[in-house]
């Protein structure tokens, strides 16, 4: 076989898939074994490192310290792969060759994302990178046969013929996927080594069945970043780490500029403008800059590059995208490498493994979703690469976000850019050292089952303990011959132990001696040395496991058990209990009972209640404004509905159980006492309604796919609003559906066990991707909260909770009053024309002269957030008052509790919006976008810009909710009792749910 034009002599091809070797130029076409090229790298690797002061050409330090960190792992001789994160332009792929001949490799698969990466990498190990012309690597070394799969081969003798003539082979998941399962087996078996490039994918099926092949062999992954947004473990052990503020700070990378633009109505015009103005400037002083558009989807690359041949068509923008023809991609990129073009739009097309350092100018016009991804993007633009290459710059609408809360921080206005890159990238590594750090303690794990692959159920049973010296060496003696892991996994430094143990016992099923369950449990032991408690999970929860506690902690080690247990509930609110075991001091014949629900308490009459007392509870309500589940039982357990996804998270999640077992200061009794008890009721409670809720995920998401449709007009559910009518005690309720466009009214009759929703006449049709149906249809399937007086609600399954005990009354004191002279008090909302004779005019007059608000909007309309919204930083807060305005229903103020009864309904709607601040903006952003498309505005103090630093800050910010209830139909001289006590529950339910203070303004 001949040597090609670029010196490269073929080995092989097996059916398209080719093994070439570099050899000189011109040169003999001599073939070599790969037995030879193996042999060659004997001795040939020398650790030397760069050092450009002395101009010493060499291994950079992130390189040379991720050799050096492998070579420990496997001279360790640990089973699991090893997983090496070194940032974008650090040199991964050098770093792999070195390893090839340091490590003396003898057959090296590579698993890389795509094919153009498969091709970059395969050009490095057929010239050994540059290492030989560094004198890393001696002139004795032959350059290796590497072998490049592009196509699946069915025959497993060629396949195996084909790996046996290689000494690399780089392939991609996919082309791997087209092989016969026999064919790819004895590839895979022909390989002592496997690499996986662009490790953040190895969660993904076809990459983990690839890499579990590898079982007992040696495995590196290589990342630039250590974890995935949906928080997927990548497996093995973390064995080194450079992060991206360590490769800035050693000049690897330059200074990025961050150019943020504000535009609600048209965003990529916005970014296309700022960013061909900066790449402008950068050719003009000198630079070889290119600029890339990056897009999320082929048809909005298409829709983009006009935009960018308008704005500069001199500069001849291309598009690159995965659907293109081979000759159009081809002819894009070569425009590109000899700059007649400086200018592409691609859909991720030059994402992993792309190099072209020119490329400076980043116009991103959507956002990537995961911090991991954007830390790869930003480190690939921020590369240094010589005199004529300067900063980066990355071109970012401000926009509403719903990614993770790193990502959050990176887009935050008025942040470094650079700084918050190295905070976020620092951290992400120091996460995974943290861990690895937690891992690496343990001083032996067993081989049948990875530390990483356990993820514990959020359980635990609670010891206190008198010992000064737990001892887990006393766990493989204890379980004996029923362990199945060994040695037991032990963590002395964190004081943690695991293993897996074998537990026999006969079938339930029959008395049958031949046949046995078998079943294979972990157990994890945690000793808190501090304040003397041991927990024990496991997931044999057939025991408390007290013989295991006093084996490893001594005789006296004593269970935490009875009432204490329910401490675990302690500050939550709304504490409502779903799951109740019960025991009969008196009816043996049933002596425990479980009931499952929202009624559970109610399942026995009130007399045989007497007799019974809880064994186990497990509740839903509110902790620190947000969701949340616990259970607990007599005998000591504690738990939730929780993974744990790491062993460390389920150590601080103990620490975070113990602090409130150990507390002396709660009272179980008190605790249950707390709980609300629904009751299942058939009929309509004779109590006054005062808000409908729609299905909370309605405001999680602010998408538009559900509407509802009249009269050739359509507008989202989601912006509907849904207002009482029917003020009664008795009666079907009345509300009225309200659009900008129309209204309808409907009637709800609460009879025989059920809720039904019927229209008074010709009504709207909700449409969604799936069906249309008339609005009262839907809501018969789909159900409304309905929220009463008294603090009352009745679920659409018609179970009606109510808090027991009384509510002391609203204080007069606390009313604030304003002058409402030459206000309307029969006209609420100031309108489009902002009319000074309205209440809520006066309203935003009032507030703008209370505080210094970052923002105040009018949201009036509907689907509002409120009447008014204002909203400010002060510090680490966020301070949000939510507005809501009533006009009077009388000429004279006065005690009328009519005037009170839908602004308290929409207190308990706004209680939603405390548990998702960055939501609320976000959907004011939303709404601001929809009133600009009709010529209106609703700023009254703040810009576009400060609604989008809110909506960025906002999850990051502690929330301090503030509703407040306008009702100048009400007069502080003469406010009655039942006015008092209805403001008054609106009070503690704003308080519980969503630790919202409730301010009240009314007529002196």
């Amino acid at each position: 076989m001949g040597v090609d034009p670029s010196g490269r002599l073929r080995h092989s091809d097996i059916e398209g898939n080719i093994a070439w070797r570099l050899v000189a130029p011109n040169g003999a076409a001599d073939r070599v074994e790969p037995a030879q090229v193996h042999a060659s790298f004997e001795e040939a690797f020398r650790f030397r490192q760069e050092d450009l002061q002395r101009g010493v050409a060499g291994l950079r330090e992130p390189q040379l310290g991720a050799v050096h960190a492998v070579l420990g792992h496997w001279a360790s001789r640990r089973p699991e792969p090893a997983t090496v994160v070194m940032p974008t332009g650090t040199g991964k792929t050098e770093t792999m060759v070195a390893l090839l001949v340091a490590g003396s490799v003898e057959r090296l698969l590579v698993i890389v994302p795509s094919d153009a990466l498969r091709d970059q990498v395969a050009n490095k190990f057929e010239r050994l990178g540059l290492l030989q012309d560094f004198g890393t690597v001696t002139g004795s070394a032959l350059k290796p046969i590497v072998g490049r799969v592009k196509r699946g081969i069915q025959d497993p003798a060629l396949a195996h013929e084909f790996a046996t003539h290689c000494n690399v082979i780089v392939a991609t998941p996919s082309v791997m996927q087209h092989f016969s399962p026999e064919a790819r087996d004895l590839l895979i078996e022909a390989c002592t080594h496997l690499f996986v490039d662009e490790a953040h994918h190895v969660t993904a099926q076809t990459w983990r069945e690839i890499r579990d092949q590898f079982g007992g062999k040696r495995v590196v992954q290589f990342t630039a970043t250590p974890f995935r947004s949906d928080g997927a473990d990548l497996g093995g052990r973390f064995v080194f780490g450079f992060s991206l503020k360590d490769a800035y700070q050693q000049g690897y990378f330059s200074k990025i500029t961050y150019a943020p633009v504000v535009d609600l109505f048209d965003p990529d015009r916005a970014i296309a403008q700022r960013a061909v103005e900066l790449l402008r400037e950068d050719l003009a002083a000198g630079y070889d800059h290119l600029l890339m558009a990056r897009v999320k989807r082929i048809g909005r690359a298409e829709d983009i590059l006009p935009l960018y041949q308008e704005l500069a068509s001199d500069l001849n923008p291309v598009i690159l995208h995965s659907k293109g023809r081979r000759a159009d991609l081809k002819a894009a990129l070569e425009a590109l490498h000899d700059r007649s073009s400086k200018i592409v739009v691609c859909v991720d097309m030059l994402g992993e493994g792309f190099d072209l350092p020119s490329l400076k100018i980043a116009a991103i016009h959507d956002q990537h979703k995961s911090l991991g991804i954007t830390l790869q993007f930003i480190g690939r633009f921020a590369r240094v690469a010589g005199t004529s290459i300067g900063p980066a710059t990355v071109v970012v609408n401000r926009t509403e976000t719903q990614f993770d809360e790193n990502l959050k921080k990176l887009y935050a206005e008025d942040s470094d850019w650079n700084d918050v890159i190295e905070i976020l990238s620092a951290h992400a590594v120091g996460e995974q050292e943290e861990l690895s750090e937690f891992e690496d303690a343990f001083s032996s794990l067993p081989e049948e089952v990875s530390l990483r692959n356990i993820t514990p159920r959020m359980s635990t049973v609670v010891y206190r303990t008198s010992t000064l010296r737990w001892k887990p060496e006393a766990l493989a003696p204890f379980f004996s011959d029923r362990l199945l892991t060994y040695p037991v996994a032990i963590n002395e430094r964190d004081r943690v132990a695991w293993l897996v143990a074998r537990e026999r016992k006969p079938v339930a099923w029959g008395a049958v001696k031949s046949l046995e369950d078998i079943s294979h449990d972990l157990y994890i032991l945690y000793w808190d040395k501090t304040h003397g408690l041991l927990y024990i999970n496991s997931s044999n929860t057939s025991s408390v496991h007290e013989d295991l506690a006093q084996a490893v902690a001594g005789p006296d080690a004593i269970r935490i058990k009875g009432p204490v247990v329910y401490r675990i509930m302690s500050k939550i609110r709304r504490c409502v209990p779903t799951n109740v075991g019960t025991l009969d001091a008196r009816n043996r014949s049933r002596r425990f009972q479980l009931a499952v629900g929202a009624d559970v308490l109610l399942e026995y009459p009130e007399a045989e209640r007497r007799n019974k007392s809880q064994t186990n509870i497990f509740v839903s309500g509110y902790e620190g404004g947000e969701r949340v589940n616990v259970g607990a039982s007599l005998k000591g357990r504690v738990w939730n509905y929780g993974v744990a996804h790491t062993l460390k998270r389920w150590v601080d999640w103990c620490d975070e159980v113990g602090t409130k077992l150990t507390d002396e200061t709660i009272d179980p009794a008190d605790v249950l006492k707390g709980f609300i008890v629904p009751t299942e009721v058939d009929e309509r409670p004779e109590l006054v309604p005062l808000a409908l809720e729609w299905p909370i995920q309605f405001f999680l998401d602010t998408n538009e796919s559900v509407e509802i449709k009249r009269d050739n007009f359509s507008w989202p559910v989601i912006d509907t609003d849904l207002t009482i009518t029917t003020f009664t005690r008795e009666g079907p309720i009345g509300f009225t559906l309200h659009t900008p466009h129309w209204s309808v009214d409907y009637q709800i009759t609460i009879a025989n066990g059920r809720i039904n929703f019927t229209c008074d006449g010709p009504e709207p049709r909700v449409a969604t991707s799936r069906q249309a149906q008339p609005f009262s249809e839907y809501l018969n399937q789909h159900g409304l909260r309905i929220l009463f007086e008294d603090e009352a609600i009745l679920e659409p399954d018609m179970l009606f909770i109510r808090p027991a005990g009384t509510v002391a009354p609203f204080s007069p004191e606390r009313l604030l009053t304003i002058d409402w002279t030459g206000i309307n008090l029969r006209k609420e909302s100031q309108g489009a024309d902002r009319d000074p004779t309205s209440i809520q005019a006066r309203t935003i007059q009032h507030l703008l002269g209370e505080a210094d608000w970052d923002l105040v909007i009018d949201d009036d309309g509907a689907g509002e957030v409120a009447d008014i919204v204002a909203a400010r930083i002060e510090g680490n807060q966020l301070h949000v008052n939510l507005v809501h305005c009533k006009y009077a229903h009388g000429d004279v103020p006065g005690a009328r509790v009519a005037d009170l009864y839908e602004v308290c309904g929409q207190v308990h709607k706004s209680t939603k919006w405390r548990h998702r601040p960055g939501r609320l903006f976000n959907n004011l952003i939303r709404r601001e976008g929809h009133r600009r498309n009709q010529g209106q505005s609703g700023l009254e103090k703040g810009s576009d810009q400060t609604l989008y630093e809110l909506a960025q800050r906002a999850p990051l910010l502690e929330p301090k909710f503030t509703i407040t209830i306008v009702q100048p139909g009400v007069s502080k001289a003469r406010v009655s009792e039942d006015q008092l006590h209805l403001l008054a529950c609106a009070e503690v339910y704003a308080m519980d749910t969503a630790n919202s203070v409730l301010q009240v303004i009314v007529h002196p």
